[in-house]
């Protein structure tokens, strides 16, 4: 039985005409789907939001969440599936669909990928001047140089205007760069430069 996540990103694929198909379980963790753009193979894994104690549809709507948790969350549970592509040398993906905010903003916006991917943004406070001296991403980093390489992206799976569409956040520290260049214009990229 496939997940909402799941059925979502066909749909995605097939509406964009991008040939795809789905990766044979075994008793390995493999990602998801395998997909094809000209040449190129690449492989997703999709994961989805569905469940959360700090979000309601009740009224009145308060939400209480940690910036970036939802995403870091999901990079931890699909590691080994995507360390499965990168070890078959195809750049690899991790896919999340936000099935728990109608509006697919509670835990999947752009700040929550950089926050989960490369740390919370952290700004230093100078003590005398009581000015910001420095601004950083510190703690909680789900990403880096030696950390979860096999990820050549993390991004997010949402409808716009009756239309899917993918964001894709560039690993910069993955072993296996993702050919953004080569992509169609359904996916949106974002990258990110380390200084």
């Amino acid at each position: 039985m496939k997940t909402t996540s799941e059925l979502e990103l066909e749909k995605f694929l097939t509406e964009n005409a991008l040939p795809f198909e789905r990766v044979e379980e075994q008793t390995t963790p493999r990602p998801d789907y395998l997909v094809r753009i000209g040449d190129l193979q690449l492989l997703f894994e999709v994961k989805e939001i569905a469940e959360d104690k700090n979000f309601t549809r009740e009224l009145p709507k308060v939400y209480n969440r940690i910036i970036g948790d939802h995403v870091r969350s999901k990079i931890t549970e699909s590691r080994r599936q995507v360390q499965y592509g990168a070890k078959q040398g195809i750049p690899s993906a991790l896919l999340i669909y936000n099935n728990l905010d109608p509006f697919h903003l509670f835990g999947t916006e752009d700040h929550d990928f950089i926050a989960a991917m490369y740390g919370e943004y952290t700004l230093m406070i100078g003590m005398g001047s009581m000015k910001q001296v420095d601004a950083f991403h510190g703690r909680n980093k789900s990403l880096g140089e030696a950390k979860n390489t096999s990820f050549s992206a993390v991004g997010r799976l949402y409808p716009v205007r009756g239309k899917l569409r993918v964001t894709l956040f560039e690993n910069v520290y993955a072993k296996l760069k993702f050919p953004f260049d080569a992509l169609p214009s359904c996916f949106d990229v974002r990258r990110v430069n380390i200084s």
